[in-house]
């Protein structure tokens, strides 16, 4: 890394707090195991066919998991279930085991764990991946959606806090 990009690192840290971001937990379960975690780096990238790109740390203990089980859920996060993102975050310190026991999970087609409450599941399968700097870049098909009939408001993450779009 140059001294011009290490210079740059805190400040782009802090330019990306400044923007809101979505709040879902990534869950998949297969040959490997079950395995979640919070994330706010989930963008669309197309809707013909349908997928989406998640960015995660390569350090990251979901990372071996889904390069093998390859099945995920992507679950959006309503304003009331910050403890499941605080949980899937490592915040409340449980054991990646013990963060599935405190909500109401449901399966979708394919066998992924979907938390109930929350505003959308998208299922999908990684169909590319690829690393970047610290990060794997994943391309995700999405083969089943479920959208909540609910005027919830959506879990936020913007300064490094969780808030509620009310």
């Amino acid at each position: 890394m140059t001294d011009s990009t290490h210079t740059l690192k805190q400040p782009f840290r802090d330019a990306m707090a400044s923007a809101a971001a979505g709040v879902h937990v990534i869950t998949t379960d297969g040959a490997i195991g079950r395995y979640g975690i919070t994330m706010t780096a989930v963008t669309s990238v197309t809707d013909d066919p349908p997928t989406i790109m998640l960015c995660i740390n390569r350090e990251a203990a979901i990372i071996p998991i889904l390069l093998q089980n390859r099945d995920l859920c992507i679950n959006t996060l309503s304003g009331g279930q910050q403890d499941i993102a605080e949980h899937f975050a490592g915040i409340t310190n449980l054991s990646p085991e013990e963060r599935f026991e405190y909500h109401i999970w449901h399966r979708g087609q394919t066998g992924q764990l979907e938390v109930e409450g929350a505003l959308a599941h998208l299922h999908g399968q990684v169909i590319e991946q690829h690393e970047i700097g610290t990060h794997y870049i994943f391309y995700v098909r999405i083969n089943e959606i479920k959208i909540a009939d609910t005027n919830s408001p959506a879990l936020l993450y913007f300064r490094r806090q969780f808030k509620s779009l009310a």
